[in-house]
């Protein structure tokens, strides 16, 4: 069994500040290699504040615990870390622990962890295998609801399509965007797709603002909702200013293919001209630090 970088336990809990802050001073790092394989991944970027300070921005949660999977580690949440720590660094580990920590690199990839990721902005209960289940509004936590399972929702209830799995766990962030009671925020997969075509609820996409973010509402989410009462694509009201200042250019030029989409609803095309016009795009879970700056 061979773990292609062996992560120190101080790195282990920057990756933890990280992940729980969304962002780090990148000196605190010993490993500067984790720093390197996570931008080119795109779990992170870096910005420079001083010519001695350079700020370490989580951009997709997921692929720092991609990373550690490559990595052969099994840690797949940020609670995992916590208990990696306290069994296996802590602790004279036996052989049993540690094969439940690092992972064969030969093991099969597995489907189990297919089903709908969600969290709530105030408590709201659902029902799982036609039993009551109540999603708390814990910021740091989101559920997981496996695919076999029946998952039902109240018809007042607003699903929130979202990308990335740290606006799940920390969706409390984002209040102000979203205030209506009764919100479920639910990770866009392919099983969520598949839950939605069956709903009348209200839904609202809360994407990535780029050429491939909408791509993916027109395309891929639009013709699941034949049912649904009302939905939209959510965009703040001055994400011009946000892009203009905020967008990544080098984000913008990977997605240039999706240039000519063709759109009709005026506010989604809006979108597409102010990122063309500024060749910028922007992450949703960017919208956390820059509504702080306002």
């Amino acid at each position: 069994m061979k773990i292609s970088m062996k992560i120190s336990k101080k790195d282990f809990l920057n990756l933890k500040t990280l992940l729980a802050e969304q962002s780090i001073s990148n000196a605190k790092f010993v490993n500067k290699e984790i720093i390197r394989q996570l931008k080119l991944n795109g779990a992170i970027k870096t910005k420079r504040q001083t010519p001695k300070r350079e700020i370490v921005y989580l951009l997709k949660a997921e692929n720092i615990f991609l990373f550690l999977k490559n990595n052969n580690y099994n840690i797949y949440k940020l609670e995992d870390i916590d208990a990696f720590l306290e069994e296996l660094v802590e602790t004279q580990a036996s052989r049993g622990t540690i094969q439940k920590w690092l992972q064969n690199g030969k093991r099969q990839k597995s489907d189990s962890l297919k089903g709908l990721y969600v969290s709530s902005l105030e408590d709201v209960v659902m029902k799982v295998d036609e039993q009551d289940f109540t999603v708390l509004s814990t910021n740091g936590i989101g559920y997981f609801l496996f695919h076999t399972q029946k998952i039902e929702v109240s018809p007042e209830t607003i699903i929130v399509g979202v990308e990335n799995y740290q606006v799940i766990w920390f969706a409390q962030k984002y209040r102000e965007f979203f205030d209506e009671k009764n919100t479920l925020f639910v990770i866009s997969n392919s099983f969520m797709w598949e839950w939605i075509e069956g709903l009348e609820n209200e839904y609202i996409h809360f994407g990535d603002y780029d050429l491939a973010g909408i791509n993916i509402y027109l395309n891929t989410i639009l013709p699941r909702l034949k049912k649904c009462k009302k939905y939209s694509m959510f965009i703040p009201e001055d994400i011009e200013k946000l892009i203009k200042e905020h967008g990544d250019r080098e984000l913008y030029e990977q997605q240039t293919s999706y240039k000519n989409l063709v759109i009709k609803d005026e506010n989604i095309l809006r979108l597409k001209d102010i990122i063309c016009h500024y060749k910028k795009s922007l992450e949703q879970e960017g919208l956390y630090y820059f509504i702080r700056s306002r």
